[in-house]
């Protein structure tokens, strides 16, 4: 989709007052990021791919 696509659903969003709306792309825009943060370390630094994936990883022991 394209980046106006989802400044209309944000607007459309904050203009009703949908926080559930507004809580599912905040989600999705942190997702989009780790995987961007990911996809850097595969292209930069091969070796450190291994960490940036362990971070993705949810924590066994908060689960």
């Amino acid at each position: 989709m394209s980046p106006r696509h989802y400044r209309d659903m944000i607007i459309r969003a904050s203009q009703a007052g949908d926080m559930r709306r507004i809580d599912q792309l905040a989600t999705q825009l942190a997702k989009a990021e780790e995987a961007r943060r990911l996809l850097q370390a595969l292209t930069h630094c091969p070796a450190c791919a291994a960490s940036a994936a362990a971070g993705l990883m949810p924590d066994a022991t908060t689960a």
